[in-house]
């Protein structure tokens, strides 16, 4: 019997698990080595599509499965699949629609294994240097390529505005703001609450014994939706509201923190 034996604790990544410079601190990684030798369930869950995550993924010990683009999609790898959540031909007329009435606004196609870039704006190449990955042009885009997250960039005013106007009153849709300048689009169904619980069930945890641990708009449905959260000292007003603790900030290793506070509670 280990000491985390049926314990999951899912992980946001930019903003919580890799540090400013996207790397992963010796002692994070060690804290999730350990916390899954010792029977725990480690899962990331990120915004980003899987495309942008292999020069992680590799250092985290991660059995359960990974919650990528915000939760709507939830794999093990390509082959196995757990849940997905796409967007069908419905959301173009949309797409156009925005972008028609804000012409200042860039919009950018996330598929699982390719970022296309639908039109940029100043603060595209600030999102193409956070994922450390150069977007596809449209010309590249096959029809029938299943999408998952559509995210705009602009002015966090302009992005609250939109947010406001298509998708405040709507239930076919979640849209969360990841950062100031980045507002995400994805399948109402998908959010990162819902994947935890989904991981959790398919794990077969109890509500009780899982644990979450994000900084941003994103994270708040995991960090409301967990048994107990955390949230790192850089985290936004609102994820240090929803969380239960606070714990030093990406850069000081949130997360080998939040695995010793959670090894002290059992």
């Amino acid at each position: 019997m280990g000491k985390f034996d049926g314990i999951l604790l899912v992980s946001d990544m930019d903003g919580t698990m890799l540090t400013g410079d996207k790397r992963i601190s010796d002692e994070n990684r060690q804290a999730v080595a350990r916390f899954t030798r010792e029977g725990g369930w480690f899962c990331m869950a990120t915004g980003r599509p899987p495309a942008t995550t292999s020069a992680f993924e590799p250092l985290l010990p991660c059995g359960a499965p990974k919650i990528y683009l915000n939760g709507a999609l939830i794999r093990y790898d390509a082959q196995h699949v757990l849940r997905q959540f796409t967007f069908g031909s419905e959301i173009w007329p949309l797409i156009e629609t925005v972008c028609a009435d804000f012409p200042t606004v860039g919009c950018e196609l996330f598929a699982a294994d390719e970022v296309f870039l639908y039109r940029s704006s100043p603060e595209t190449t600030y999102h193409m240097q956070l994922v450390r990955r150069q977007f596809a042009p449209m010309t590249a885009f096959v029809p029938g390529t299943v999408l998952y997250d559509i995210a705009l960039t602009g002015k966090p005013e302009v992005l609250q505005q939109i947010r406001t106007a298509y998708f405040g009153q709507t239930d076919r849709y979640s849209a969360v703001m990841s950062a100031p300048n980045l507002l995400e689009v994805t399948r109402a169904q998908a959010d990162k609450g819902t994947a935890l619980c989904t991981v959790a069930e398919h794990l077969g945890v109890e509500r009780a014994r899982t644990f979450a641990i994000g900084d941003g708009g994103n994270d708040l449905s995991m960090l409301k939706a967990a048994g107990y959260s955390f949230a790192p000292e850089n985290a936004d007003a609102a994820a240090r509201a929803a969380a239960a603790q606070i714990v030093p900030d990406n850069e000081h290793s949130a997360v080998a923190y939040a695995i010793a506070q959670i090894e002290a509670m059992f």
